[in-house]
């Protein structure tokens, strides 16, 4: 009995230390395993989504400019991150479902571009941070009291037009106009507060801005030939998810009309606007990318102050010029650092 309780004590032994070195080799392997990820300055890997309320050219450069950023950090989907994207195509039952699924997920982080996506993410997704892009103004969109003091799991780039800039554009190519056109949508309410940003901007210029409400497609092509004949010197439409959606139709109402268009989005100027002075979108999802990155790192969206879009665009076209016979002086061209 002796023999055999000092052979068990002799094998109890043998696993112990063989544990401990089991132990001791898997650490040393987990130590070597992160000085090698460190040495090769790896990252972890991100689950990321953005969301999209619709199909716009502001919310394609947006997300244009998000990848854009990642890029350049050197950053590979599917390497070193995942983005999951949803796109509820302008229906709000079909973003308040998105909202329910994203908010059933953990996420490293949530990007999403327009105020409607964000107002519905705010209220549901809770246990992952937020950073919004192509929100006009995040204050009257609910989401703080200020840039530097807001909802504590969101943080995000504000793309509030130029909407001096475009207005004081207008009126050195049309110097005796006296009023211009726009179509808003009352159910988005950054639309409404663009409206009136306009309408001021115009007052500030002696300019009266008459603006038509839409709430579907249909209803942004009827006001947009309702428009042409208020007397409008010029259309100049501001940003919206709907209108921004459907900018060719009330292009289209322009040109048909004769009356020169002039808008706040870059593509326009390819679709035949007369000028633009646009955010860049596409620096505005850059942007977003930044903040995306110290939120990543562990920085928390409360500490980050919201940030205006850091460019804006100003753009002419010769040829729509031409076709709606305006000149463009060179008082335009020198002071937005245009060419002719």
């Amino acid at each position: 009995m002796k023999v055999f309780s000092g052979i068990a004590k002799a094998f109890l032994a043998l696993v112990m230390v063989s544990a401990i070195l089991l132990v001791s080799d898997l650490n040393n392997r987990n130590s070597a395993r992160e000085r090698s990820d460190d040495e090769k300055g790896e990252t972890r890997f991100y689950k990321i989504c953005l969301v999209h309320y619709v199909d716009s050219p502001n919310s394609e450069e947006c997300e244009e400019g998000v990848r854009a950023f990642f890029e350049d950090q050197g950053w590979e989907e599917d390497t070193d991150f995942s983005l999951q994207v949803y796109n509820s195509q302008g229906d709000m039952s079909t973003l308040n479902s998105i909202a329910g699924t994203v908010s059933s997920q953990r996420w490293d982080l949530v990007m999403a571009s327009s105020t409607p996506t964000n107002q519905v993410l705010v209220k549901k997704v809770t246990e992952s941070p937020i950073v919004f892009i192509n929100v006009g103004d995040p204050i009257i969109a609910g989401f703080g009291d200020s840039f530097e003091q807001h909802l504590p799991n969101i943080t995000g780039i504000s793309t509030m037009s130029d909407f001096a800039g475009l207005v004081d554009m207008i009126t050195i190519i049309h110097p005796n106009i006296k009023r211009i056109g726009t179509v808003f949508t009352p159910a988005e309410i950054n639309s409404v507060a663009y409206k009136e940003r306009l309408e001021e901007a115009a007052s500030d210029a002696g300019i009266e801005l008459i603006s038509i409400p839409a709430a579907s497609v249909t209803e942004v092509a009827d006001a947009a030939i309702s428009l042409s004949s208020r007397k409008i010197g010029a259309y100049c439409q501001i940003s919206d998810n709907l209108t921004a959606s459907c900018s060719a139709t009330i292009i289209k109402a322009s040109r048909d009309a004769r009356i020169p268009y002039y808008g706040f989005i870059t593509k326009q100027i390819d679709q035949g606007a007369v000028a633009v002075a646009a955010r860049d979108y596409h620096q505005a999802g850059y942007d977003a990318g930044r903040m995306a990155k110290d939120v990543l790192e562990g920085k928390s969206p409360g500490t980050i102050p919201f940030e205006y879009v850091t460019k804006t665009i100003y753009r002419v076209n010769n040829t729509a010029a031409t076709f709606y016979k305006v000149e463009l002086p060179k008082k335009l061209l020198s002071k937005y650092n245009l060419t002719k």
